[in-house]
């Protein structure tokens, strides 16, 4: 252990080298697609297209930026929603095509990990678990992995923890944006997962550090090149809020070099390889949707589900792996574009007299199922609900059905901000990501809907209430409330920060929020984000504009 690592060559590809599209019209013509992302930031534009199949096209891509100079933006499963894979200029790196998974571990504490190429998407590793063959090719691996694969097979059923709400995002972009979702209640966010990671430096170099190996001392790593030069890498001097947080780079005294790249959204180096823990699956789940009477009494249940209400624990029994929330103004949006939509809707018909809305999930023995059953029914009594006024299941399909419903919410909202669109093509939703302490929870409530009603504009709160982490979307519809929702979304910002929150859960910051992230950090704090940037990556080669402006290198 110490604070120093060595870079080694990238390694070669087995196959065929990845294809470089270098024709402005042959990507405006057949790769259009891979100039976007769910943003829907803009305008996009880029001279070459890079397909890597290997971690030896990665650093070549990278060296010819550098010869160039130019730039290369990072692409993934371009499931942001920030623009960080959105291209300006230079050299679009598209990971997609690096999509296999390596190899397996039987690791010494009797977990399991798997090593993946940064392509595979959370779905595919989902799937190959559940179907138990989580390799590729187990003939390539050595005899130490066959036997750790043997064990795996023989174990019983594992996942992958981290739940991001697209599960078809790509294994290393959640990596690089410390991803997270609803069950991230329980088991965090993908930062705790990972054990190791291999990344490509700006230089061409790789680093391969496993978590455990290299840790920050006197305020800085160092990282010895092949030629043998050494570079100080600083770590930041602030202290990262205390919540779930998705802003900046991380930082801590004594901090494994691992977590220096685990949330730097792609600014730092590029990962070609990466080794995440599983845990046991979930045997039964018990999913349901409950409903109750105001958003008050919703609030007042997940604080007592989550064990810091002032009336006291849940009843014994009750351990939420995710709680969910729907605002009073989701489930009338709900109601309003069903009638809207008419027979060809599939929203379902909510409950006449259904307010709010949280949706949690346990998992259990299924001999304690009436215990359980009966400890939610008593939690859920005490705040205007039951167990009856539930959509529950506890099939693969009722909980499909469920995760349906909440991630329609969002879609309908797109919808809404199309149709407006089309009138004032200026206009875009405007959304807040902030998570703040459970004890700030409801006073973030009370700050949106007493200003946004003020303000008369229309919108939604919805998300990962177990984290204290919603989402608010705002939905304009001329350009004076955009602008009016544009400001209200910084006084929100700054709200959740003089609370002691972030300003971003999970999405980051990207493109898109440069200003957020001065609010948490100050100037001083992004300089020192900028430094640690210049260390690794001194040309400004990678992913220019995000996290910080490119203006700053």
């Amino acid at each position: 252990m110490g604070r120093r690592i060595a870079t080694q060559p990238p390694r070669g590809g087995a196959g065929e080298p990845g294809l470089v599209i270098d024709s402005r019209a042959r990507i405006e013509e057949s790769y259009a697609a891979f100039l976007a992302d769910e943003s829907r930031y803009g305008p996009a534009s880029c001279e070459r297209i890079v397909l890597a199949r290997s971690e030896e096209d990665v650093a070549r891509a990278l060296l010819d930026a550098a010869m160039a100079p130019s730039e290369v933006t990072v692409s993934g499963g371009r499931t942001g929603i920030v623009g960080g894979a959105v291209p300006k200029r230079g050299t679009l790196l598209s990971l997609v095509e690096m999509n296999r998974v390596l190899g397996v571990r039987a690791l010494a504490d009797g977990r399991f990990s798997v090593l993946a190429e940064p392509g595979v998407t959370i779905a595919d590793l989902d799937d190959r678990l559940r179907q138990r063959r989580p390799v590729d090719d187990a003939s390539a691996m050595a005899a130490d992995g066959r036997a750790a694969l043997a064990a795996l097979l023989a174990a019983p059923p594992l996942f992958y923890p981290p739940d991001p709400t697209e599960d078809t995002a790509h294994l290393g972009a959640s990596v690089v944006t410390n991803a997270s979702g609803a069950r991230s209640f329980r088991f965090g966010a993908t930062r705790a997962h990972v054990r190791r990671l291999r990344a490509v430096l700006a230089s061409g170099e790789v680093v391969d550090v496993e978590r455990g190996t290299v840790f920050e001392e006197g305020g800085a790593f160092e990282i010895e090149a092949l030629d043998g030069s050494l570079t100080r890498v600083p770590v930041p001097r602030y202290t990262p809020p205390s919540v779930k947080n998705a802003a900046g780079y991380y930082a801590a005294p004594g901090m494994d070099l691992v977590d220096l790249f685990v949330g730097s959204e792609g600014t730092l180096g590029v990962i070609t390889e990466v080794e995440v823990v599983l845990a046991p699956r979930p045997g039964a789940v018990l999913s349901a949707l409950a409903f109750f009477p105001s958003d008050e009494e919703a609030v007042a249940f997940v604080r007592r589900a989550r064990g810091d209400s002032p009336d006291g624990p849940p009843s014994p029994g009750v351990a939420p792996m995710a709680l969910e929330f729907l605002d009073s103004r989701s489930l009338d949006f709900l109601r309003a574009r069903k009638r809207e939509q008419g027979a060809s809707s599939t929203i379902p018909e909510l409950p006449a007299d259904a307010v709010a809305a949280v949706h949690f999930e346990q998992d259990f023995d299924e001999a304690r199922l009436p215990e359980v059953y009966e400890a939610w029914e008593d939690t859920l009594s005490a705040y205007g609900s039951s167990m009856e006024r539930t959509w529950g299941g506890m099939d693969d399909a009722d909980l499909a059905r469920l995760k349906a419903l909440r991630h329609g919410l969002p879609e309908e909202v797109n919808n809404a901000i199309a149709r407006a669109k089309a009138v004032h093509p200026e206009i875009h939703k405007v959304g807040t990501d902030t998570a703040v302490p459970p004890e700030a929870l409801e006073g973030m409530l009370r700050l949106y809907g007493e200003s946004l009603r003020s303000a008369g504009l229309e919108y939604v709160v919805f998300g990962h209430i177990g984290d204290s982490h919603l989402h608010l979307n705002i939905i304009p519809r001329t350009p004076e409330e955009l602008r009016a929702a544009k400001s209200l979304a910084l006084r929100f910002a700054q709200h959740a920060v003089a609370v002691g929150g972030t300003v971003s859960g999970e999405h980051g910051i990207g493109k898109l929020k440069h200003e957020f992230l001065r609010m948490q950090y100050g100037d001083d704090g992004i300089l020192q984000m900028v430094a640690v940037k210049r260390a690794l990556d001194p040309r400004g080669i990678l992913n220019r504009d995000v996290v910080f402006p490119e203006t700053l290198l």
